[in-house]
């Protein structure tokens, strides 16, 4: 079992959760692969930067509905 396997088996959550996690996981793992710790720094960053602007978008419904 390799490295990738072998974290990717500790990996817990639920259903939805724990696919979210596991793709995350790969992703870091492809672009460790791919550029070492700097292309990691990059999909992290474009992560956070999808949840901010998902986070935007409801904060903006939410700002609508009230």
């Amino acid at each position: 079992m390799n490295y990738k396997e072998a974290v990717e088996k500790k990996i817990i959550g639920e259903a939805d959760e724990l696919e979210r996690r596991k793709e995350l996981w790969g992703k870091i793992d492809d672009g460790y692969e791919r550029g070492g710790g700097n292309a990691i720094k990059s999909v992290l960053i474009e992560h956070s930067n999808s949840i901010t602007r998902e986070f935007d978008k409801l904060l903006k419904q939410l700002r609508e509905k009230l």
